[in-house]
């Protein structure tokens, strides 16, 4: 009698649960918008220097952002000075250098000379010089040969090390180069412009869920803004895992934004994301986004990120 009763009231809150429509809360967004990111930097902080303010109109091409660039702009002038000392450095090892290469020919050129008396010398018959006369020729000829080797080897190292000494500082050089080129592509990139017209939006704090604004230090790739046009509006809302099957299996679906409670309007959903994430702050349940859009809005002049309620049945 007792697992009847339990049977029962498993059965009429089943059957009241699904009388009661399934409420989400969104968000109206576009999907034409063009996402404000803090850029890369030397540190793993970087503070938002200006924001563009939310009540103003965006153009396309107006500034929108500008991040702290004081540590980017000491690394280029650093760079700078780096790139021109290392290529005075080039030019002082290719004047030393060529000056042992130099130094190398002539004794090279020397020792031949050199040979070649000392071939003539020891070319004169024994019968002519007395036995200490020709072996001391002998003897020279044979230290004029082996000066003239280590000449060439002496020639042939310079030349080497002039070489390599001119390769690894012309890679030098261009490692230099290339650092300061990149310095100065992410200087640019810490002026933001506006690529259309719309109207920006700033971000939540990924921690704290609060609103960013213009002086707040953030870390490279936090999303910090949105500049967005009012056109192809939709409504974003996050479904908990466990509601999904009621939205898939959904008969109707109207909405209301929250400054017009009283205007409840039809949507339809158009998306629902095929795997679920993990929200910041929301628990260690899974959430998937859906996408609903609307024939049309109750609202005369709707804005970007205003709140919505949405009745699923």
């Amino acid at each position: 009698m007792f697992g009847l009763s339990l049977l029962l009231a498993a059965s009429l809150s089943q059957q009241l649960q699904s009388d009661l429509p399934l409420l989400l809360t969104g968000s109206l967004v576009s999907e034409y918008r063009q996402n404000i990111v803090a850029p890369m930097s030397d540190t793993w902080r970087i503070q938002v220097q200006w924001l563009k303010p939310e009540a103003e109109a965006v153009k396309a091409g107006d500034l929108v952002a500008v991040f702290d660039a004081g540590t980017i702009q000491a690394n280029i002038e650093r760079l700078k000075n780096q790139l021109i000392s290392t290529q005075e450095q080039l030019k002082q090892l290719e004047s030393q250098h060529a000056l042992k290469v130099m130094e190398a020919e002539f004794e090279l050129a020397r020792r031949q000379l050199l040979l070649e008396k000392a071939d003539i010398d020891a070319a004169v018959p024994k019968d002519n010089l007395s036995l200490y006369d020709y072996e001391n020729n002998q003897l020279l000829q044979q230290r004029a040969t082996t000066e003239l080797k280590k000449a060439r080897e002496t020639l042939a190292t310079a030349r080497q090390e002039q070489q390599t000494a001119l390769f690894k500082q012309q890679l030098q050089i261009e490692k230099t180069a290339a650092e300061l080129a990149e310095a100065e592509q992410n200087l640019t990139k810490m002026s933001v412009y506006a690529e259309r017209d719309g109207a920006i939006s700033y971000s939540l704090h990924p921690w704290y869920r609060t609103k960013l604004f213009a002086g707040v230090t953030a870390q490279p790739g936090w999303l910090i803004a949105e500049v967005t046009e009012l056109e192809g509006l939709y409504v974003e809302a996050w479904v908990h895992e466990v509601d999904v099957p009621r939205l898939q299996q959904a008969t109707a679906i109207s909405a209301r934004f929250d400054i017009a409670p009283e205007q409840q309007f039809p949507v339809s959903l158009q998306l629902l994301a095929g795997q679920g994430e993990k929200r910041q702050s929301w628990g260690n349940a899974l959430y998937y986004r859906a996408k609903f859009t609307a024939n049309s809005l109750p609202v005369a002049q709707p804005l970007l990120g205003m709140g919505l309620l949405l009745e699923v049945r």
